[in-house]
């Protein structure tokens, strides 16, 4: 097997396992944005915490919002968002979407917030799965030509 046949399949291998992950993401954040809800919150602190950033973590602000439950308390609940910059302020309102039941979780209401991850890996997949499309596209033309001649 020649390396570029190598490289071929390795990058077939990886778009596949890609475009795996993508699913699993899509079907994960499809089941959250089911169960959860949307919420007009109000900020109500602003934590200085590590987050995790590329490779590392950086110290940034956590907005946590204050959303009134079925029962008769209100719920406290950090959203799964962060700046490094102070953008968040107590009392401002805040668009979440937020899974109440038994691993309650709170994030952003954006598109991005929601479908981010799985579009990111179908993406990728996308890449990865293209390259070899284009060479097998290319070669098939190639043949195509040289049996005109």
């Amino acid at each position: 097997m020649t390396m570029k046949r190598l490289n071929l399949f390795a990058c077939l291998l990886l778009g596949v396992c890609l475009l795996l992950i993508g699913f699993y993401l899509l079907a994960t954040e499809i089941y959250f944005v089911h169960k959860a809800s949307a919420f007009d919150a109000s900020i109500v602190e602003v934590r200085k915490e590590l987050v995790h950033k590329g490779k590392g973590s950086v110290m940034a602000y956590v907005p946590v919002v204050e959303i009134a439950s079925g029962t008769d308390r209100n719920l406290r609940m950090s959203v799964d968002t962060f700046s490094e910059e102070l953008v968040y302020r107590v009392g401002d309102k805040m668009n979440v979407l937020c899974d109440l039941s038994e691993s309650p979780r709170c994030i952003k209401n954006t598109f991005a917030s929601k479908w981010g991850n799985s579009l990111l890996g179908f993406v990728f997949a996308l890449v990865f799965l293209s390259i070899p499309l284009i060479y097998y596209w290319q070669a098939g033309s190639n043949r195509v030509r040289d049996a005109d001649v």
